[in-house]
Formats: structure tokens, C-alpha cells, sequence
């Protein structure tokens, strides 16, 4: 699906031309920041760790996350 190809985004990018849109290729985890996120979260919760529940993920997630409310050196570390 070609979310940003919408026809109110054309219209709003005109109207803000200091704004680009950049398109990534379909497949590109190493130029997606978001991706080194989810690899530092996995890597943290779950990679040779047990967990006895979901809520247990859950609740962890919740603590890993909640360090990122503010600059830090793991966040620079991460690309952020």
C-alpha cells in the first residue's frame, strides 16, 4: 500500500515546501531507525532470557521504553 502517495499529502507538501518526502526501498532495515530499535529491544528482553508470561514481556517492554522518554546515551548509541 502507497500510504504516502496520497493525493491531501500532495497538497499539504506544496503548501509546506520546506518539507521532502524521501522514500526508502521497500526492504531497508539499515536505513530505517526504527529497526535499530526493535533490535535493541528484542536484544534487551529477549535473547537468552526467560519469561515466564506475556504480561512479564509485556511489563518489560513498558520499562525498556519508558528510558527513552528523554536523551540519553543508548538513544545516541541507537541513531536517535
Amino acid at each position: 500500500m502507497r500510504f504516502h502517495h496520497a493525493k491531501k499529502l500532495k497538497g499539504f507538501l506544496e503548501a509546506n515546501p520546506t518539507l521532502e518526502i524521501r522514500y526508502l526501498p521497500a526492504y531497508s532495515p539499515d536505513l530505517n531507525p526504527v529497526e535499530r530499535v526493535w533490535w535493541y529491544m528484542r536484544k534487551s528482553i529477549t535473547h537468552n532470557r526467560y519469561l515466564s508470561s506475556i504480561k512479564e514481556r509485556i511489563a518489560k517492554s513498558w520499562q525498556l521504553m519508558s528510558t527513552t522518554l528523554k536523551p540519553n546515551e543508548t538513544l545516541k548509541k541507537l541513531g536517535f
